[in-house]
């Protein structure tokens, strides 16, 4: 038995890497004393895959792991069992059983099937002032009315100049419907669709500033090609005509999708 669970990443524990996170969950489930099942080998450890890990700093209300069990076990009773044993800054939000995979096949893997997600960008307190809500959504407008916008772009190999146009989906303001931007400007790519998890608060651990500007970014995300949004940010910033300073925006992920046209949560 498989299941997929999606939990939020926020506070302190935002600038816990990956590994320490992967870490974490398998001291959680062994705590709370699941029917957890084991590789074989001579160094067993738990069956639990992640979908894309977050950067350092950013916080998420949703993130996704796939953990296997030797036994059916009810997924209300697993999320129970588990937020007894998890902290503040991590947070258990909804459980799923997946589908049984035909025997003599694999399942596609968590990491694989991610291909968008979606972000709140906020300026923080503290910093220089934010611009006017007009001037960010004529920003908008003027940033994506581009041919081309082009970034430099770095892998762990190589650093290029690469056109991220064709790779955010959606960019629109607080002012705009949170689901369908009213001003087809703000839409991206008019061919892609999203959907968000019904019940679900995308925003529920985002941290709130009081000057209440911020903007919301959807960008290829995933193995097969990857945008940050803090490159999205920068591209906004020169288009205004401001310096970017990366510590001065706060990053949180509203959601994870599967889908290629059409963008679906990994829960759904």
């Amino acid at each position: 038995m498989t299941l997929r669970i999606r939990f939020a990443k926020y506070g302190a524990l935002r600038f816990i890497g990956h590994l320490d996170v992967m870490r974490y969950f398998q001291k959680v489930i062994r705590r709370a004393d699941l029917p957890v099942r084991y590789s074989q080998g001579f160094t067993p450890h738990q069956i639990m895959t992640f979908a894309h890990p977050l950067s350092l700093g950013v916080s998420s209300d949703a993130e996704y792991m796939e953990v296997d069990f030797t036994e059916d076990i009810d997924p209300d009773e697993v999320l129970n069992r588990m937020r007894a044993q998890t902290s503040e800054g991590f947070s258990l939000i909804s459980c799923c059983v997946l589908p049984e995979v035909p025997e003599g096949t694999r399942s596609q893997s968590l990491m694989s099937l991610v291909t968008a997600a979606e972000y709140m960008i906020s300026w923080k307190d503290g910093y220089d002032t934010p611009p006017g809500e007009d001037i960010l959504r004529g920003a908008i407008r003027d940033l994506y009315s581009q041919e081309s916008i082009i970034v430099e772009k770095s892998t762990k190999k190589s650093t290029a100049d690469t056109d991220i146009k064709p790779f955010i989906y959606r960019i629109y303001t607080s002012g705009d419907a949170f689901l369908e931007p009213s001003d087809p400007n703000f839409m991206g790519d008019r061919m892609v669709t999203r959907k968000y998890a019904d019940g679900i608060d995308n925003l529920a651990h985002a941290d709130v500033f009081e000057n209440g500007r911020r903007f919301f970014v959807c960008v290829a995300s995933g193995s097969a090609f990857n945008i940050k949004p803090g490159l999205v940010t920068q591209a906004l910033c020169e288009t205004m005509g401001i310096e970017y300073n990366k510590h001065a925006f706060a990053l949180h992920r509203m959601e994870t999708y599967k889908g290629e046209k059409d963008l679906v949560p990994l829960d759904l």
